[in-house]
């Protein structure tokens, strides 16, 4: 018997929903609609307490709060008196998503009597629940292992261990984590097995096919097997896949409302069945011993007969788990390896500044949000300023610092992507620059995408005819443009002929709250102090700062750019997230640098902006798109005659519009398929002689360089830098 009506495996396009979900974010999509309209939602919860972990069933009003309900807990949660509350919202005709194991969704049916329209109940493939009293003694058990205190217990971390529903991440009190192999867990591993199930867990009347909620949601593993073709060509399934089932009309009109925000494929259920045990409504009685043990001796004596039990096995999974990192590196460097990705990004975020790493940033993390994965070319080198920043938040390829390496490239994705900064302004770059910047290391069958880009003061000329075609070639290849400045696309346009749209900085295309997300940790108070940000140090620069400085009695907290923060990239003080904290919240902004008065205008803050002779026209371009005027002082006697207001409100609503643009481009170009371009056989044998001519002699030869380059120079770098460093640390 079974009342499902449609079963569907489905995925969110939503990065960050996908990322914090166990599988493909089903629950978390409807939730977000049930918040979007004042609704309420129920759900487990799981936080740290004083004694241990304390589970239970909470509700959240906004989608800041979802984060809470989101991941598996393996864990029995406490439904204190979430049905009640449920009801009386219910009652006051709120509209509520209440989820949970079957039996509690079935509880909360017993106890409201009744169908409301406005209740959808959501229920997981349960395999069983262990007590919360057995999981925080093994939270003990593990902190005397480790002598320390455990904050966080992640059951399925998707950035360490993908789609998967073994190992768990801890988190320590110190910020150090540990992965709990599933294998040689004591809890992990007999939950898996279903030997730590509550009695009532044993013959589970609710598990099966006929469901008691309006949608289930389970994982949908077996996809690799029963729908492969699906998987190659729609989904990703590192990023997890849901299997949902619709049980009633109401659940269908639901997952109806959010079909654009998911990618979804109509499925049969029975093929899913024996790869999710609780489906086949065969729950049988497990051995009870281990609980025996627990009960009469501890979770010691429970873990002892667990390793007893496991026998050569615990001590050979053990050796496994703790492979020497330096083993797995160098098969790593042995094997250059980069895997497949939707798109592959090319930005300036190697650069030692704060906008050009937040650039990339929000470049990388709004393609995310619309459901392509993707990578950055890493082309030039990292300074110690860029690495922690990188490592944490960005995603990249293999160091790609030539042009045979950025060939390679086009093996592992269909489409590249150009992103923000200077990096086709020919001013300030050599020739060869912008042609790599214009990917000309690309094939002609791939598709290429520019978002935001920006020329810079550059008027479009060359200096002859042979120039200018190469350039015009390389720019017609690209499917799509859009720029950061309007001068770049009235260039583009004129020069080139070729129509882009004006979109501004990529840094917009994201909301605030994803920046203060980012800052929200930093422990530095900035509320009494005049953030400073100098980009290009002057003498009229310096005067303008102490002027303020002695007009407000404040001292100011400096942040240094461009080359100079290479010198002081070992303080943390000087961190992205400082940055965007000292912005957020010092008294006003000091800066001559055209991401820090962005970002002045994205949090609403005062700031004071000095004119720099480096590519003046962003700012005029940024404040006419926003329909303000902000002067561009050069010395303290334009602070008498400056006014530095401006309507926050028109502002907040021009970003809106501007974000939501960008986004729907976004997602539009993405999608769309590559556009037919004619073919041009002389620009293509130049621009083969032209990558072939910018190769270096030694990659040309490759048994030369990989019999001597690689064993002997790259050591002999590495050797120096770390003299140059151990110099450094001396000298501080």
């Amino acid at each position: 018997m079974t009342n499902i009506i449609k079963t569907y495996i489905v995925q969110s396009k939503n990065y960050d929903i996908n990322q914090k979900s166990s599988s493909g974010g089903m629950f978390a999509e409807l939730a977000r609609y049930v918040l979007s309209h004042g609704g309420v939602v129920f759900g487990c919860s799981m936080e740290r307490s004083q004694e241990g972990f304390d589970v239970k069933h909470i509700y959240i009003e906004t989608e800041k709060d979802l984060y809470k309900l989101q991941g598996s807990k393996y864990v029995q949660s406490r439904l204190g008196n979430s049905i009640k509350k449920a009801k009386e919202f219910l009652d006051n005709e709120r509209l509520v998503l209440f989820s949970g194991t079957p039996c509690q969704i079935a509880g909360l049916k017993a106890y409201l009597k009744q169908d409301y329209e406005n209740l959808l109940t959501v229920d997981l493939s349960c395999t069983g629940t262990p007590s919360l009293e057995i999981f925080n003694d093994y939270i003990k058990f593990l902190e005397k292992k480790y002598k320390q205190k455990i904050v966080n217990f992640d059951f399925r971390n998707k950035e360490k261990f993908g789609w998967s529903c073994g190992n768990a991440l801890i988190t320590f009190e110190d910020g150090k984590q540990k992965i709990i192999y599933n294998n040689t867990s004591s809890y992990l591993n007999l939950f898996i097995t279903k030997q730590l199930q509550k009695p009532s867990c044993q013959n589970c009347k609710y598990s099966g096919l006929d469901r008691v909620a309006d949608v289930t949601v389970a994982d949908a593993w077996g996809i690799e097997n029963e729908y492969p073709k699906l998987l190659k060509n729609k989904f990703n399934k590192n990023k997890g896949i849901s299997l949902v089932l619709i049980n009633t009309p109401k659940g269908f009109e639901f997952i109806r409302k959010n079909s654009n925000n998911i990618i979804s494929e109509e499925v049969n259920v029975n093929k899913f069945t024996k790869y999710n045990n609780p489906l086949t409504g065969e729950n049988k009685n497990i051995q009870t011993k281990y609980i025996e043990k627990y009960k009469n001796n501890g979770y010691e004596s429970l873990d002892k007969l667990f390793k007893k039990d496991l026998g050569y096995k615990f001590y050979f999974n053990k050796i496994k788990n703790h492979t020497p990192h330096i083993i797995k590196n160098i098969i790593k460097k042995l094997i250059r390896r980069t895997e497949k990705t939707d798109c592959l990004l090319y930005t300036f975020f190697e650069n030692p500044n704060y906008g050009s790493l937040l650039t990339a940033y929000a470049l990388q993390k709004a393609i995310e949000n619309s459901g392509y994965t993707n990578k950055l070319i890493q082309f030039r080198g990292l300074c110690t300023f860029n690495k922690p920043f990188v490592k944490k938040y960005l995603k990249t390829t293999k160091p790609c610092r030539t042009f045979d390496l950025l060939q390679k490239l086009n093996d592992y994705t269909n489409t590249f992507v150009l992103g923000s900064d200077n990096l086709i302004d020919m001013v300030g770059n050599d020739f060869k620059w912008s042609a790599l910047a214009l990917l000309n290391f690309t094939l002609p069958s791939k598709k290429r995408l520019m978002f935001s880009c920006t020329l810079g003061d550059w008027d479009g000329m060359t200096k002859n005819q042979t120039e200018y075609n190469y350039m015009k070639y390389l720019i017609d290849r690209f499917d799509y443009i859009s720029t950061r400045e309007e001068h770049s696309k009235q260039i583009f346009e004129n020069i080139f002929y070729y129509k882009a749209d004006w979109i501004n900085d990529p840094v917009f295309y994201l909301d605030k709250q994803d920046y203060i997300n980012l800052a929200k940790d930093v422990k530095n108070d900035y509320s009494n102090l005049i953030m400073q940000y100098i980009l290009y140090p002057d003498e009229n620069k310096r005067k303008i700062v102490e002027h303020y400085k002695k007009e407000t009695g404040l001292e100011t907290v400096k942040f240094d750019g461009n080359e100079n923060i290479k010198n002081f990239s070992q303080h943390k003080n000087l961190s992205v997230e400082n940055w965007l904290s000292a912005i957020l919240n010092s008294k006003f902004i000091i800066t001559d640098s055209f991401h820090c008065v962005a970002f002045s205008l994205i949090f609403n803050r005062p700031f004071v902006c000095i004119k720099n002779t480096h590519n003046t026209v962003r700012f005029k371009s940024l404040f006419k798109r926003l329909g303000i005027e902000i002067p561009l002082i050069e010395s303290v006697e334009d602070i008498k005659i400056a006014d530095f207001s401006y309507d926050k409100e028109l502002v907040n609503n021009k970003l809106n519009d501007i974000r939501a643009f960008a986004l729907a481009r976004i997602e539009q170009v993405l999608l769309a398929p590559k556009k037919e371009h004619t073919e041009n056989m002389e620009m293509e044998k130049y621009n083969k002689e032209f990558m072939k001519k910018y190769t270096p002699w030694y990659k040309k030869n490759k048994l030369f360089y990989y019999s001597f380059i690689v064993p002997f120079v790259i050591p002999i770098k590495k050797m120096m830098a770390d003299i140059k460093n151990e110099h450094n640390r001396k000298n501080k």
